[in-house]
C-alpha cells in the first residue's frame, strides 16, 4: 500500500474513532458527504435501519439497508422535513463556500430531538493538510481545494446556533487540528 494510503486512512480512521461514541441507534440516518467509497455509512449501517449516504462523487444504487444518492449537499436535500434522526457531516464543510446554509437544510431535515454530528479541520488543521498534499503525503484532494475560512469549535457552534440547532457538545481533537460538533433539532 502507498504511503499517502496509509497517512489517509490513518487520517480518517482517527476522525471516525471520534465520532462513532456519539452515535445512536436511530431509525434513519443519512452522512452527508459520503465520499465516493461510503466507508463511514458502511462502517455505521448498523446503527440505523435505514442510512443514506449522499454525495456528488457517487452513482445512486443501494446496498443493504444504505442507499446511496448522487446529490449536491449544498441544495435542498432530498428529504421531507423532520424525516431524518440522525446525520454525520465529517470532513465536509471545509469544501463548502457556505456552511451555515447547510446546517440550516441540516435542521429542516432532522426530526425534533434529532442529531448532527460533525467533523471539520479547523484553520491548522487545513493547513498541516495543506502542507501535507504540497508534499504529496497525502492525495485525496487537490491543492487549495479547502475554502479559506477560520473555522474553530466557537465558530462551528456559533454556525449550528444560527441553524436553529442546540449545541450538546463542541471540542477540539487531534492536537487542536480538527473541530468536533454535536447539535440536536430542539423537542
Amino acid at each position: 500500500m502507498a504511503l499517502h494510503n496509509v497517512i489517509e486512512n490513518l487520517i480518517h480512521e482517527l476522525r471516525y474513532r471520534e465520532v462513532q461514541p456519539h452515535l445512536r441507534p436511530c431509525r434513519r440516518l443519512a452522512d452527508l458527504g459520503c465520499r465516493y467509497d461510503h466507508f463511514f455509512l458502511t462502517r455505521v449501517k448498523d446503527r440505523a435501519k435505514e442510512c443514506w449516504g449522499l454525495d456528488v462523487t457517487v452513482e445512486n444504487g443501494t446496498d443493504g439497508n444504505v442507499t446511496i444518492i448522487n446529490a449536491d449537499i449544498t441544495k435542498r436535500l432530498p428529504f421531507e422535513d423532520g424525516f431524518l434522526d440522525q446525520i454525520t457531516i465529517l470532513a465536509v464543510l471545509e469544501h463548502i463556500a457556505d456552511p451555515k446554509a447547510v446546517l440550516a437544510e441540516v435542521r429542516r431535515c432532522l426530526a425534533p430531538g434529532g442529531r448532527l454530528i460533525v467533523t471539520t479541520p479547523t484553520k491548522l488543521g487545513i493547513k498541516v493538510h495543506d502542507l501535507l498534499v504540497r508534499t504529496r503525503l497525502v492525495r485525496d484532494v487537490e491543492p487549495d481545494e479547502h475554502k479559506d475560512f477560520d473555522v474553530s469549535p466557537e465558530a462551528l457552534a456559533d454556525w449550528a446556533r444560527s441553524a436553529g440547532l442546540v449545541v450538546e457538545d463542541v471540542h477540539s481533537f487531534e492536537l487542536g487540528m480538527n473541530a468536533f460538533l454535536l447539535a440536536s433539532r430542539p423537542q
